[in-house]
């Protein structure tokens, strides 16, 4: 019996007025989608100072749409790049862990997944990594 591919959630954020890299980005996630056989959602993106900050409204509602979605059919957010959640550590984890309290996981365009690492990849991120550095 063919099974159910997970469906994507995709999101990204733009901080920029220029909108041609979200767009490239986004149409990035369109085509892996595609090749991988998943079903997208819908598509969320956080603008201008939302993109920066903690709050992400957009992402909040993709959040609350896959945690609907996940108890009949496995759902995750796709993203192009981690940094697309945020370029610091603490953060991406942060954002990522939104999603898989909701039952959901994260992947890249670049076939990395946090679908089997439990809480958002945690493990995974050496002890270093985390936090700020200071001089050395």
């Amino acid at each position: 019996m063919p099974t159910t591919p997970p469906l994507a959630f995709v999101y990204d954020r733009c901080a920029t007025r220029s909108h041609a890299m979200l767009e490239l980005r986004l149409a990035g996630c369109r085509t892996y989608a595609e090749r991988q056989g998943w079903d997208v959602a819908g598509w969320w993106v956080d603008f201008g100072d939302e993109a920066l900050g903690g709050e992400r409204p957009e992402l909040r509602e993709l959040v609350g749409a896959l945690g609907r979605v996940v108890m009949a059919r496995r759902a995750f957010c796709l993203v192009h790049h981690w940094n697309r959640f945020a370029h610091d550590v603490e953060g991406r984890l942060a954002l990522r862990r939104r999603i898989a309290r909701v039952g959901g996981y994260s992947a890249t365009t670049f076939g990395e997944s946090d679908e089997r690492e439990g809480d958002a990849g945690e493990a995974r991120v050496p002890a270093a990594q985390v936090g700020r550095q200071g001089p050395t």
